[in-house]
């Protein structure tokens, strides 16, 4: 996973942290990257990724994302919604949002449609607010 994640920050100014969860399945990594590249007032931005062999193929890419980030029970098109928290960025109260999947990707905005805010929907959290990234060390071949 750490080669995909070199891969898509590459060229990254700065430093790129990264929180990594798979789902109880074993089916989806969730990785949330923070860092100036990532994040903007509305947060930072949440890759879903489906691991295929040997290779991770993205099958979602979630802007504006905040911890935590959580496992929904109910699901949409054969895999469960992810719940993230959405605030700043305009939001003056923040919310938990379900971010559906369409049977090939899951929604790329959370503070649209299809996202709909949601509130005590059952779930398990994956990536905690208070947890620490971990740094993104650039390849051992690389500068």
């Amino acid at each position: 996973m750490t080669a995909y994640l070199r891969d898509k920050a590459q060229g990254a100014m700065g430093a790129t942290q990264y929180t990594a969860a798979i789902t109880p399945d074993g089916e989806t990594t969730l990785v949330y990257l923070t860092g100036p590249n990532w994040c903007g007032s509305g947060g930072c931005q949440l890759l879903v990724l489906s691991r295929e062999g040997d290779a991770y193929v993205s099958i979602g890419e979630i802007s504006v994302a905040r911890a935590p980030i959580r496992l929904l029970e109910q699901q949409t098109h054969g895999r469960r919604d992810l719940g993230v928290y959405v605030a700043g960025g305009g939001v003056t109260e923040g919310y938990e949002a379900a971010v559906p999947f369409d049977g090939r990707r899951y929604a790329s905005n959370p503070t649209v449609p299809p996202a709909v805010r949601v509130e005590d929907v059952p779930g398990e959290t994956l990536i905690r607010a208070d947890e620490q990234g971990r740094l993104l060390e650039p390849a051992p071949d690389k500068p």
